[in-house]
């Protein structure tokens, strides 16, 4: 294996843990604080940096590095990588979706976190996270596991 493939390699996996472990951690803190009476409108505002300034940006980085490891390796065209960047363009949409639902969330929380409307911004948020949070474990299992197919 080349040297710039393990650098990439290297990059990829440190990405996808500061990212994707900061996204699963956020989802945690806005479960247990982002309601806070007093609290939850300063967490709702420091997850929403956190995902312009970690997840999102490393998400991206996640797609460049794997599509450039794919391309060096000659992996492009196996079934999981396709169905992994099938997968990874999803899982991008549930992140646009969460972001929306916590910019909803923080306009809501001003009419107070017991609102109607803002537990129902936290409930779609809440399965949005989760939806993405799978697509996440399917794509680790793609990679880790290689199935042909």
């Amino acid at each position: 294996m080349s040297v710039q493939y393990i650098g990439l390699k290297f990059a990829h996996i440190l990405v996808a843990i500061i990212a994707l472990g900061t996204s699963a951690g956020l989802g945690v803190v806005l479960e247990f604080y982002g309601g806070h009476p007093v609290h939850g409108g300063f967490v709702l505002g420091a997850i929403r940096r956190l995902m312009y300034f970690v997840v999102v940006p490393g998400y991206v980085l996640m797609l460049l590095t794997g599509f450039w490891m794919g391309h060096l390796a000659g992996l492009l065209d196996a079934h999981w990588t396709e169905a992994a960047m099938k997968l990874w363009g999803v899982g991008a949409l549930f992140i646009a979706a969460s972001l929306f639902v916590l910019h909803r969330q923080i306009k809501l929380f001003a009419a107070g976190p017991d609102s109607r409307a803002y537990r129902r911004m936290a409930f779609l948020g809440r399965l949005f996270g989760a939806a993405g949070g799978g697509i996440v474990v399917t794509i680790v299992y793609f990679m880790v596991f290689k199935p042909a197919g």
